[in-house]
């Protein structure tokens, strides 16, 4: 715990002397934004039901970053990813992920193709919808159910290549590892994702 605290601190030290430097040199590049679809697996939960809510998970989501340098770029991103529980409750539970941040990342260009680096910190809900007798498809009150929602501090390190489609249109594929953290320390569920998106640039 302590060491990823002082990961993160040491992300923040780092973007903070970079914006700095970018600002006075004024070197703002342009911007590029644009969705992203996802699919992953998360594990893990921990609940008193004894469920095991390891499941595939999907999702959506969007960025938007400023270049301000040649190799650095800022902004704001947000996902959701759902993820269907059956195992132990019936049809309709689920395990619902949105999360929000600052994403910072470092990209080198050559040609066509970028690859970058980088991490978001941020924030975001976990929601979790437990049926455990009933019916999802009628309107009948359900006795046997559960929803709750748990707030916490996203990190979210990741990689990922984008492809240029003539000068304003980018292809990119993207994967990530979601931290989760509340005051109980590392939060479940967690799992990898892998990204597919359209990014316009300017």
């Amino acid at each position: 715990m302590k060491n990823i605290i002082l990961f993160i601190v040491m992300f923040l030290s780092a973007g903070i002397t970079i914006l700095s430097h970018a600002e006075n040199k004024k070197t703002i590049k342009g911007f590029s934004g644009g969705m992203m679809v996802h699919s992953g697996y998360q594990y893990g939960g921990d609940n008193p039901f004894n469920l095991n809510i390891s499941s595939p998970t999907f999702g959506i989501g969007g960025c938007a970053k400023i270049h301000l340098t040649d190799h650095f770029r800022t902004g704001m991103e947000g996902f959701f990813s759902t993820a269907p529980i059956r195992k132990g409750v019936q049809s309709g539970s689920y395990n619902k992920l949105f999360w929000t941040g600052i994403p910072c990342d470092w990209f080198w260009q050559k040609g066509k193709v970028a690859t970058y680096i980088g991490a978001t910190l941020g924030g975001g809900m976990e929601t979790a919808f437990y049926l455990f007798e009933g019916d999802k498809h009628d309107w009948e009150p359900e006795v046997k159910a559960l929803l709750r929602k748990q707030p916490f501090l996203a990190f979210d390190p990741y990689v990922g290549i984008e492809y240029a489609v003539g000068t304003a249109l980018r292809l990119t594929l993207r994967a990530d590892w979601l931290l989760a953290f509340n005051k109980e320390g590392l939060n479940m569920p967690t799992g990898p994702r892998v990204y597919f998106g359209f990014i316009f640039a300017h």
